[in-house]
């Protein structure tokens, strides 16, 4: 089977409450920072989960992680669109195959028999629409080379990789395979930084990856200069140039930059009133890559990722509805 875009990344049960600026509070006595990404125990999530189902409504839930994320905006946009992870054969790991399923995702996942459970993301998004994710990598952290499809890989346009992996060694020599198989067969190759911790403090690994080949990057503006080891954006983006001749750094609500083959470019945000924050990038990447798929040229494809975004802030949950991925496109081609 021909597909447009295979992704690798942590396969993750999203958790997701709307807060008030009370739990906030309770975000500051866990030194949590409000906006981050920050990997915690599955016995501390638990206990914020407990506390905020006593607070709050029933959480949003959704099969999640960032990379899965861009996959089901690419796939509800249109592409034909594969995901490699793995998840615990446990009540959050068989919702998560159920609902890969109803976002029509080909997937080679099967539910692994073990005492650790499947990934689960809590996401607790402000009054601001800031969102901060508290994470338990749980069994995706043990994803392997085993865990691939290759077949996936070599009939695909793009291969989507997600930086949050490469913490984890035996997930990183996975990536190193992905990409392998990817430059056998002309797969391109798509990476996203994912997190400023990561661009700081997995630089050796993001390296070893860029070295076997990457034709797009994507990352934010904070990503761009924690990698770089810059203050300056215009200096992080030479620094970027020298890894892949394709590069988009978002910057929230002021649109995005782009760089294709030495061009430069800048897609202005759009103005619109942000209730949740949560998944935007996600959702930048997966409608740059379906556009990208469809044989539109880069700076369209931002523009259309940067309109794609804007529409996701407007609600709530990491997603949108399919009829609503239907009319951003007609609105937009």
């Amino acid at each position: 089977m021909k597909l447009d875009i295979c992704s690798l990344g942590n396969a993750i049960v999203d958790v997701q409450f709307s807060i008030t600026n009370e739990f906030e509070e309770e975000l500051n006595n866990l030194e949590i920072l409000k906006g981050s990404m920050t990997l915690i125990e599955q016995d501390q999530q638990n206990s914020m989960i407990s506390k905020l189902l006593n607070i709050y409504d029933k959480p949003l839930m959704a099969c999640g992680g960032s990379a899965i994320n861009s996959i089901v905006a690419a796939s509800s946009f249109g592409s034909t669109c594969h995901v490699s992870g793995k998840v615990s054969n446990d009540e959050h790991g068989n919702y998560f195959l159920k609902d890969l399923d109803k976002n029509k995702i080909h997937h080679s996942i099967t539910a692994t028999k073990s005492d650790i459970s499947t990934a689960r993301c809590l996401v607790m998004v402000s009054e601001d629409a800031e969102r901060t994710m508290c994470t338990f990598l749980g069994i995706s952290n043990d994803l392997t080379e085993e865990d691939l499809d290759i077949p996936a890989i070599q009939s695909s346009k793009y291969l989507f990789i997600e930086g949050y992996l490469l913490a984890s060694p035996s997930a990183l020599k996975a990536c190193k395979k992905a990409v392998q198989e990817a430059k056998k067969s002309r797969t391109k190759v798509a990476i996203s930084l994912s997190a400023e911790f990561i661009a700081a403090n997995f630089k050796a690994e993001l390296e070893s990856i860029f070295d076997l080949g990457c034709d797009l990057l994507v990352c934010n503006e904070s990503e761009a200069l924690a990698y770089a080891n810059e203050k300056d954006l215009e200096q992080a983006v030479q620094h970027l140039e020298q890894i892949s001749d394709q590069i988009l750094i978002t910057l929230g609500a002021e649109g995005c930059m782009g760089f294709s083959d030495q061009d430069a470019f800048l897609v202005e945000g759009l103005k619109v009133d942000a209730i949740d924050t949560n998944g935007a990038g996600d959702m930048f990447a997966g409608a740059v890559l379906h556009c990208l798929c469809e044989d539109i040229d880069l700076k369209k494809a931002a523009q259309f990722g940067c309109l794609a975004a804007s529409k996701k802030v407007e609600k709530f949950g990491p997603r949108l509805e399919i009829q609503d991925y239907k009319e951003i496109k007609k609105n937009y081609f």
